[in-house]
């Protein structure tokens, strides 16, 4: 954590003096937001170890502080963010999800310092999406990021958009508390034994060299996007540590890999229709085996993914005010079962209610079925705000079947949980 604040303190002060000397006589103005959050999660299933909790507390709290020229040129932004779990120590954790210096003028724009950077168009699996490392102890849906630091440049046309990306520090992947967390798929990770490609395991590892470039464009209904990635692996590779015991789970080692990326995304807009898809290549080195570890096999690995479908929105449901939106996709790799995780081919089906009211009600449900082993998930998630100021959010992920042979459904099978959340916001 220590690497990461002397990174973003760096990176933010080179923004502070590039403002003051290129803008010292600028007046700024000033906004101040946040909120402040009780999350409660139960887990009905008991955990594979006794020492594993079903029932969680924990509060969390996230700030913006902006400073803006009334030009709009120059901008300072800082997003800090903090939670603290009754059980969980690896989830009791704080980030800087933005500390960044901003400049706009005209058809370049210039970021320096932490920022969150979102690649992609479709719903149930973000294929694209690399700049950011995942908070892994925030959800299970992959959508809580960690802040990124980078220096972005970007240079708009009207032939597209061009924005080159160099990311100098790089962050791991967290995990759940080996003795209490949850969820818990039937393995605990060792952060001390982090190994990256090059040997190193110190934090000396942390300071890499990895760069991005992503240029999109506007074509009639079509938005589209090519992305290039050279850098560390944002998932890591977990090879085995330490065997099981009658006492104790296998002790996992993650590795990262040095990866290569190229990806495609692209948008179409046919009035209540959206036709998304995403598609990458990538190349990275994995140790070989479905129960890897350092003395496994090691070669280099390339794979191609995609991801697509359709959504489809009913606007005014019986005059009634409310929307409902159909979703459909399909989650493809060419290893299939092979596959390093959960998507080798699966499709999902999703179901969005928008009440459009005051409360800015919602509602999504979903569901994700393996069409190898016809494992299937389904998940709701709905939400509404109290009054001016507060949001009430439900959450439920659950596994619905099991299929034979699906390792990581069966690792998954009792972690279904219920998350609650009241947010303040001010």
């Amino acid at each position: 954590m220590r690497a990461n604040v002397k990174a973003f303190l760096f990176c933010l002060t080179g923004g502070l003096a590039l403002l003051q000397t290129t803008a010292p006589s600028v007046a700024l103005e000033i906004e101040l937001d946040g909120n402040v959050e009780l999350e409660m999660r139960h887990f009905p299933n008991e955990g594979p170890m006794p020492t594993m909790e079903q029932n969680f507390v924990a509060l969390a709290a996230e700030m913006e502080l902006g400073l803006y020229s009334r030009d709009s040129r120059h901008a300072i932004i800082v997003k800090p963010f903090a939670r603290y779990d009754q059980h969980d120590h690896e989830r009791s954790h704080a980030d800087l999800r933005e500390a960044k210096y901003r400049y706009v003028n005209r058809s370049f724009e210039l970021t320096i310092g932490a920022d969150k950077e979102f690649w992609g168009v479709t719903e149930f699996l973000h294929l694209v999406d690399i700049v950011n490392q995942t908070d892994n102890v925030e959800g299970t849906d992959g959508e809580a990021k960690l802040g990124q630091v980078m220096v972005k440049a970007s240079y708009a046309s009207p032939y597209g958009t061009v924005t080159a990306y160099a990311l100098p520090h790089f962050r791991i992947r967290q995990f759940a508390d080996p003795e209490t967390g949850r969820p818990n798929l039937g393995f605990t990770v060792d952060d001390n034994t982090v190994l990256f490609e090059s040997g190193e395991t110190s934090g000396r590892a942390r300071r890499v060299d990895d760069v991005a470039l992503r240029y999109k464009h506007s074509i009639g209904a079509f938005d589209i996007g090519l992305s290039y990635f050279d850098g560390t692996a944002r998932e890591p590779q977990l090879l085995l540590s330490e065997p099981p015991s009658p006492s104790s789970q296998p002790v996992m080692q993650a590795f990262y890999a040095d990866r290569r990326q190229t990806g495609l995304d692209i948008q179409a807009t046919l009035g209540p229709w959206l036709l998304k898809f995403e598609a990458l290549q990538s190349t990275q080195n994995r140790y070989l085996g479905a129960l890897a570890s350092l003395a496994s096999p090691f070669e280099e690995v390339t794979a191609e993914r995609a991801t697509g479908g359709i959504e489809y929105s009913f606007y005014n449901i019986f005059n009634s005010g409310t929307d409902i939106g159909l979703v459909m996709e399909y989650m493809w790799d060419e290893r299939e079962m092979a596959a390093p995780h959960p998507f080798g081919n699966d499709i999902g089906i999703g179901l969005r209610w928008t009440a459009n009211d005051v409360q800015s009600t919602a509602v999504l449900i979903g569901t994700i079925i393996d069409l190898d082993s016809d494992t299937s998930l389904i998940s709701l998630e709905a939400e509404r705000r109290i009054g001016s100021n507060f949001k009430a959010i439900v959450e439920a992920r659950f596994q619905n079947e099991t299929g034979e042979d699906d390792i990581f459904a069966a690792a998954n099978e009792d972690e279904g949980h219920i998350r609650l959340r009241l947010a303040y916001y001010f």
